[in-house]
């Protein structure tokens, strides 16, 4: 996936990148996005949740580290947002019980800022996209191996 958008397309990228993510019962399905600050990457975690279900507004969780909501909507049950941009090594992730999070069956786990926690990230099986400005309002989703 590459595509150029608007803000307002969000929904629309949001619904495209769940025609490709799918639960796995056994594990987390990890959503890794990169970017510069205001590109959209909260943004987008919003779209997801809005479009899962999730009544509830999501914020960035960059003070928390992490937010956990409950999609009615399916087909994911839960939905983790964590923000690493503030982590400044892996031993952060601790507190949250990342390993066990990526236990999870039928979780989504989005994570922004994911190349402040690479080596936690190693070995998985990761969705890789990285957003960017463009000239104007626009914006570019691109899909990284």
């Amino acid at each position: 996936m590459q595509e150029r958008f608007t803000l307002f397309d969000i929904p629309r990228i949001a619904r495209q990148l769940l025609t490709v993510l799918r639960p796995v019962e056994d594990r987390a399905t990890i959503l890794a996005l990169s970017g510069e600050l205001g590109a959209g990457k909260t943004a987008l975690a919003q779209a997801i949740g809005a479009a899962l279900g999730v009544a509830e507004q999501m914020v960035s969780p960059t003070f928390v580290l992490m937010k956990q909501y409950q999609t009615p909507a399916g087909p994911f049950t839960t939905i983790i947002h964590i923000d690493a941009y503030r982590i400044e090594n892996e031993a952060e992730l601790l507190p949250i019980h990342f390993e066990a999070l990526t236990q999870q069956g039928n979780t989504l786990i989005i994570i922004e800022w994911p190349e402040h926690i690479a080596a936690a990230l190693a070995g998985r099986v990761v969705f890789r996209y990285t957003l960017s400005h463009l000239e104007s309002d626009e914006r570019m989703i691109e899909q990284l191996p």
